[in-house]
């Protein structure tokens, strides 16, 4: 392994395409701008790692490991968020939210999205709007609560987002009653950063169920967005 000792502001080459420069250091984190062309995927080690352990489990699938993608038994109506977590259904959920955060990347706003869901069925959707609307509230989980209006009760809704809700939208989940929230990912969201504590900790404690997919598309599409507009992510999230 080379070791390269550098300062804040300077840089690395590697090869002729990629630059590594260390943006920012606070304590032991070091915050690193990477500018590489497209074609070469960037990661973070447990990212990669998780990647490559999805892609072999799908390689190994056949049609019947998903025949209930579309209906679960344990997310049936009336049963209320399913117990068992990680499912084919909760993907393809995960698959809409997706779509809102690229409709929101193709708009000049942030890739992040979010649906919520009652017994099956998108009520709301919704994609982070603070760049486009100058409003930095706008996040995609309340663009989200917003497009799916008044409801008489929530604690039946399951709250589907690419990316861990920050601190505000948080607040609107517990305020609202939201029994439970299912993530995209979280390696990318600035959580917890003192004195804030960590967004999933505020959540359990108020006995929302938080479950993390780690979900690989989710992480490439921030991956690839920091890639191309680090000034657009920088300057609003």
């Amino acid at each position: 392994m080379l070791v390269l000792a550098r300062m804040r502001d300077e840089s690395i080459i590697i090869g002729d395409e990629i630059t590594v420069t260390v943006a920012d250091i606070r304590g032991d984190k070091v915050r690193l701008g990477i500018a590489a062309p497209r074609h070469v995927s960037v990661h973070r080690k447990e990212v990669y790692d998780q990647i490559r352990r999805e892609n072999q489990a799908a390689a190994g699938l056949q049609p019947g490991d998903v025949a209930g993608a579309v209906k679960s038994p344990s997310m049936r109506a009336g049963n209320g968020p399913a117990p068992t977590g990680d499912t084919p259904e909760a993907r393809l959920l995960m698959r809409a939210a997706l779509d809102q955060a690229r409709h929101s990347a193709a708009g000049g706003g942030l890739p992040i999205g979010a649906v919520l869901v009652r017994n099956d069925q998108i009520i709301g959707r919704g994609c982070d709007r603070s760049i486009q609307s100058g409003d930095p509230t706008a996040t995609a989980v309340i663009d989200c609560l917003r497009n799916a209006g008044r409801q008489l009760a929530y604690g039946d809704t399951v709250l589907y987002t690419t990316l861990l809700p920050d601190h505000v939208a948080a607040g609107a989940v517990v305020q609202l009653g939201i029994g439970r929230v299912v993530i995209g990912e979280a390696v990318h969201a600035r959580d917890g950063a003192p004195p804030k504590p960590p967004v999933a900790n505020l959540l359990r404690a108020a006995h929302v169920e938080v479950l993390d997919l780690h979900d690989s598309a989710c992480v490439e599409m921030v991956d690839t967005f920091m890639r191309e507009h680090p000034e657009r992510w920088r300057s609003s999230y």
